[in-house]
């Protein structure tokens, strides 16, 4: 065998492998295929609620077992820079490199899998039998797989509404990589849409330099969605048709600084009353008496109110019968509430899809907050609330706590457990809430 011989075969090798590994994976998103096209055509043909209750979605962890057997195998290894954080740069540390093994779904040919892992997060956990170190470290290094390599393909154009769901500045500036550098057009308008929906969020759009930034790209990346996606595009589960659609009523009326509708509520004795009404600023609080985090502010509104004496605050409870509600009232001993009337329609005006949510607005109407009551909401209340000094001038906050004073007002906002989902109609396709983090 001569020197040539010697480098050809093993390079031979490995591609006959890829190739095998790619079939492989080719089979099992073919199988996947097949069972979500008799899923929907057993729910066209339902005609009861029997009929569809009988129906099950298929389970994808049998296909979770064999992509990731597919795409699973060590390649190599790679340096990962490592860079130090901000406070380990003062103390003299610098950027390192960190060995790393490499695998298949690193490979351009693996896109299509680690597009369907993003979508199906619960299907890929079940892989791991329970491992949760070995299913946050996959999960981390699928996600890294995209940030340097399937970024350009036009098989992640299936994982942006999934992405939109995680609002987290990563996953923004992933999308935004994608919307950038991937050449696809359903990609690129699957990634505007990712990121107008991810803009809604208060946590990104704090990140950019005001409000009105932020509403401004939430609008540019809506049309370019709208003008680049192919005809019969999807995103996710709808249509890009609908999603525009919904998402051009978001930006409207329930985006930072925009007007949201007015609501016909009944207070507690039955009496039919419009809310917000201008004035004050008001905190609209959507919230039911069986979830714990919205029952402890509603609760303790007192102290919110005496924390904030100009506030009004408006609790609304939805998805509950009217007579159920004022007997969950009187044995709570909650004096102030609201309900929303038998068709949910301020839970759908406001597309309430998880609960506890709540919505800040000036005395104009302007929405100054929007989403699950955290410390950005608190910080949103404090910058509402500045008191002015001496010259008439609000007093300086930083993250919403004044820069002046050493004195932090106790906070009635607390942190809990995780939002609950709202069964609200019209409401199931907005993106969920993270967990209050501590503050």
């Amino acid at each position: 065998m001569n020197r040539l011989s010697a480098y050809l075969i093993p390079a031979a090798l490995i591609a006959t492998s890829a190739t095998a590994d790619q079939n492989a994976m080719n089979t099992a998103l073919e199988h996947w295929d097949r069972l979500m096209q008799e899923y929907q055509a057993a729910v066209q043909v339902a005609k009861t609620p029997n009929q569809m209750e009988a129906i099950r979605r298929p389970d994808g962890e049998e296909v979770a077992l064999l992509l990731w057997h597919s795409v699973n195998k060590k390649t190599g290894k790679r340096h990962k820079l490592v860079k130090p954080t901000a406070e380990q740069r003062m103390n003299g540390a610098k950027d390192t490199y960190k060995e790393m093994t490499t695998y298949e779904f690193e490979q351009p040919w693996a896109a299509p899998a680690v597009a369907w892992f993003l979508n199906h997060p619960d299907d890929f956990a079940k892989v791991f039998n329970g491992r949760t170190r070995q299913v946050s470290f996959f999960a981390n290094a699928l996600l890294e797989s995209v940030e340097h390599v399937h970024y350009s393909s036009p098989h992640i154009a299936d994982a942006c509404a999934k992405l939109a769901e995680s609002p987290s500045v990563r996953i923004y500036e992933l999308l935004q990589k994608i919307y950038t550098r991937n050449q696809s057009p359903e990609a690129k308008a699957a990634s505007a849409m990712a990121m107008c929906i991810l803009l809604s969020n208060p946590t990104i759009a704090s990140a950019e330099s005001s409000p009105a930034i932020a509403r401004s790209k939430q609008i540019y990346f809506l049309r370019q969605a709208i003008l680049m996606a192919p005809e019969n595009a999807m995103f996710g589960n709808v249509s890009m048709n609908q999603m525009a659609a919904e998402m051009t009523y978001a930006v409207k009326n329930l985006s930072l600084g925009s007007v949201p509708p007015q609501m016909e509520l009944f207070d507690k004795d039955g009496n039919k009353v419009k809310m917000p009404q201008a004035g004050k600023p008001t905190l609209l609080f959507f919230w039911t008496p069986d979830e714990s985090i919205g029952l402890d502010i509603v609760q303790r509104q007192d102290q919110l109110v005496a924390q904030y004496p100009d506030l009004v605050f408006c609790p609304i409870n939805v998805n509950q019968p009217l007579a159920d509600w004022q007997a969950s009232l009187q044995e709570l001993c909650i004096t102030n509430a609201y309900m929303d009337n038998e068709q949910n329609a301020g839970g759908q005006a406001y597309r309430v899809s998880q609960l506890p949510m709540a919505v800040l607005l000036n005395e104009y109407c302007n929405i100054l907050f929007i989403g699950f009551p955290n410390q950005q909401l608190q910080a949103a209340l404090n910058n509402c609330f500045a008191p002015a000094d001496a010259t008439g001038k609000p007093k300086v906050t930083i993250d919403g706590v004044d820069a002046t004073s050493s004195d932090e007002p106790e906070s009635v906002l607390q942190p809990g457990s995780r939002p609950k989902e709202s069964t609200a109609p019209g409401s199931n396709e907005a993106p969920p809430l993270r967990d209050m983090p501590e503050f």
